[in-house]
């Protein structure tokens, strides 16, 4: 042990470094029990990689405290060198893993936020890479309720996917746009959930996960309430992951054809029938609220023949008592999906239009944003073909690709003139 104690503490540059102490993993895996000891003579900045092969060491101590590993975990979160760090992604995020596994089991998983905050910036290069630890930060932010915190990491443009830097996983990936899915939900900002969560479901797949399982749930039931309508497979969903979904969504299926049909008193016994299956996937408020959506849509189909119509005229037309038709109306008006003043003297309520005319500084702002986008997006994909195009095992399965299909076709010729 002095012998690792003495090449972490020694000053060369990260990827020598880590070579060296790659050597010493055996030793510190028969050594779990003076690990502790070890870390106490070791700085987290001063020898980031030596600390960090330690905490890798002791994932698989079973009988260490969790509470003073986590303790462990987060000192050298706070104080660790990204450069050296950066050399060693596979170990690192191997023990940010961990960590987040720990701090679920203990209940405490807002400890956790700040500190794998703080990891992602220093294991990026851009801000478009995804690495294992945004999954492992999502859920521990949305376990902590800390929805607020996982937003500008979801809000990026994921176009960096590299395994060999990160050993990032199919897995990893899921996950991500499976809570990225989530913490758009819970934040009403559902247009981008659903991409995130179509992202899960519509990957390519040869098995069916899970994860995709419940993606599509979630997905399903965020499309309902936004359009009154059940959702399509795009052409390029995997024919396993559709077969399964038929199978393991049936009542979700049965949900979202009362939806269609219209009958509030059907589509609340399909709700209660089904109380237990929605519960169970922790779908139940999604489902309450693709209910209030109807009288929404409701709402918003009566200010396209009325210009005005009192409260009592409104909620006899989406059934509902007096009271519940006003407060979804002021709901409506806050959250500005229509245009309308409420009388107080005798309870009428005005529609009008859009007073938005799309022609301000903020739009303009936010369109030149949206270009440069698209324009920075593009210029991403073409360098990704390029590198595509000069790949060598990307050309060998290509034309290994060729000759299959074209041994195929000599194949059925020679069938049909036999």
């Amino acid at each position: 042990m002095d012998s690792f104690v003495t090449e972490a503490r020694r000053e060369t540059n990260p990827k020598t470094m880590k070579t060296n102490l790659t050597h010493f993993e055996d030793t510190l895996s028969n050594n779990l029990h003076n690990l502790d000891q070890v870390l106490l003579v070791l700085d987290p900045r001063a020898h980031s990689l030596g600390y960090l092969f330690v905490l890798k060491a002791k994932i698989n101590d079973q009988r260490k405290n969790p509470q003073s590993y986590i303790a462990q975990v987060t000192t050298f979160l706070s104080a660790c060198n990204a450069e050296f760090v950066q050399a060693a992604p596979t170990q690192f995020c191997q023990v940010c893993r961990h960590y987040t596994d720990l701090l679920f089991q203990v209940r405490q998983p807002s400890r956790g936020v700040l500190p794998l905050r703080r990891a992602l910036g220093m294991l990026i290069t851009s801000s478009t890479q995804l690495t294992p630890v945004h999954a492992d930060f999502l859920q521990l932010c949305i376990l902590s309720k800390c929805y607020h915190m996982a937003l500008p990491v979801v809000s990026q443009s994921i176009t960096d996917v590299n395994p060999d830097q990160t050993s990032i996983t199919i897995r990893d990936v899921l996950c991500y746009f499976y809570y990225a899915g989530i913490v758009f939900s819970t934040l009403k900002m559902y247009r981008q959930a659903l991409d995130a969560f179509r992202q899960v479901w519509t990957a390519p797949a040869t098995a069916i996960s899970a994860i995709a399982i419940e993606a599509y749930k979630k997905y399903y039931l965020v499309f309902l309430m936004m359009n009154g309508t059940t959702p399509g497979f795009p052409n390029y969903t995997p024919i396993v992951v559709q077969r399964a979904i038929k199978n393991h969504c049936k009542a979700y299926s049965e949900f979202g054809t009362s939806i269609i049909n219209g009958n509030i008193n059907e589509i609340h016994a399909k709700a209660s029938s089904n109380a237990e299956t929605f519960s169970k996937d922790n779908n139940m408020g999604l489902v309450k609220l693709a209910i209030k959506s109807i009288h929404r849509r409701n709402i918003k189909k009566l200010t396209q023949t009325y210009m005005t119509l009192s409260i009592q005229n409104i909620a006899e037309h989406v059934k509902l008592t007096p009271t519940e038709a006003e407060a979804i109306v002021l709901k409506m008006i806050e959250d500005g999906e229509i245009f309308a003043t409420i009388s107080q003297k005798d309870g009428m309520v005005t529609f009008h239009e859009n007073p938005e005319s799309y022609s301000g500084h903020k739009i303009l702002n936010e369109l030149d944003h949206q270009v440069k986008s698209v324009f920075a997006l593009d210029g991403r994909l073409r360098a990704m073909d390029e590198k595509f195009s000069v790949s060598q095992a990307y050309l060998k399965r290509l034309v290994s690709s060729e000759k299959k299909l074209l041994q195929e076709e000599q194949f059925a010729m020679m069938e049909d003139v036999m």
